[in-house]
């Protein structure tokens, strides 16, 4: 999942190309996908299930280049959710948002790993860069918040109304369930 590559390489692919690439064809391809009930639903599942498995992966993980690599798979099964739910739209509105804060931590990341004496990438062995680099700590505390979708940043709107949509569109309103 995560490569051995340099770290702006990473974010071009994660933030830019690898996200852009799949998502951006279900989008174009939606006149055929809007006559397959079936493939939507498959979507819709299929988007799910990656959501949920890449963010227990990325729970377990030690690297943190893969870290932020797993958050991007399960951005990106938030992206297809929105397509499985017909909302073309949103998902390229959290495709352009998740670019931007999946540049800014991948970069920030790389600040971290060149100031690590030995360049590790280990999570396990980070600690008590405020003093010494806050802006990259600053930067990297804004795009992991919009990551996790606290209110009033770009994550917040890009998620929540993807989910809204996909609970409109499976009958839930409120509390009440009406089916």
């Amino acid at each position: 999942m995560a490569m051995e590559g340099p770290t702006p390489v990473s974010s071009l692919l994660h933030a830019a190309t690898m996200v852009t690439a799949g998502v951006y064809l279900l989008m174009r391809s939606s006149p055929m996908l809007e006559f397959s009930p079936m493939m939507l639903g498959a979507c819709t599942a299929l988007g799910g299930i990656t959501t949920g498995v890449a963010g227990l992966m990325a729970i377990v993980s030690n690297d943190i280049k893969r870290v932020i690599a797993l958050s991007t798979m399960s951005q990106i099964g938030m992206m297809v959710i929105a397509v499985g739910v017909s909302a073309y739209n949103l998902a390229l509105f959290h495709l352009v948002c998740h670019s931007v804060f999946k540049a800014l931590l991948f970069m920030s990341a790389g600040a971290i790993i060149h100031s690590v004496i030995n360049e590790s990438q280990d999570l396990r062995t980070y600690g008590g860069f405020l003093p010494f680099l806050p802006l990259t700590y600053t930067c990297i505390l804004i795009a992991s918040l919009s990551l996790m979708a606290i209110p009033s940043l770009t994550g917040f709107y890009s998620k929540d109304i993807i989910l809204e949509t996909l609970m409109g569109s499976f009958g839930f309103s409120g509390f009440a369930i009406y089916w």
